[in-house]
């Protein structure tokens, strides 16, 4: 069995190969973090709802796949692994669920910024 480490890489790395929409191509998943520190995850998932924001919609989505990975089981099965079904989870979750998804996101992105680079 894998730990929680290995398996955050192998979804970051995996994630890295996808292209990244917008100007700031991969860039903006260094944005993320400081993001959902500031505003929270709820709100910055309802970005990815803005007209412009691919980018953000695009790394939101890598999240929920990996929140969703068989290994993480934090977003469940009910809910698509899409922006959509990211924030339908993220405003039925209690307080303390929503804790937990936000910091497994935000140890997911502290790999996913090391992978992702600008024209990816």
């Amino acid at each position: 069995m894998k730990n929680r480490e290995q398996i955050r890489a192998r979804n970051a790395l995996i994630g890295s190969h996808e292209p990244i929409p917008g100007p700031e191509g991969g860039e903006v998943v260094k944005k993320i973090p400081t993001l959902i520190m500031n505003h929270g995850l709820l709100a910055v998932n309802a970005l990815a709802f803005e007209k412009n924001n691919e980018g953000i919609k695009k790394v939101m989505i890598l999240i929920a796949v990996h929140l969703a990975d068989k290994n993480i089981r934090l977003l469940p099965k009910e809910y698509t692994k899409d922006e959509e079904g990211l924030m339908k989870y993220l405003t039925d979750a209690e307080a303390p669920k929503l804790k937990l998804v936000t910091a497994e996101a935000m140890a997911w992105l502290n790999y996913a910024r090391r992978f992702f680079k600008k024209d990816k």
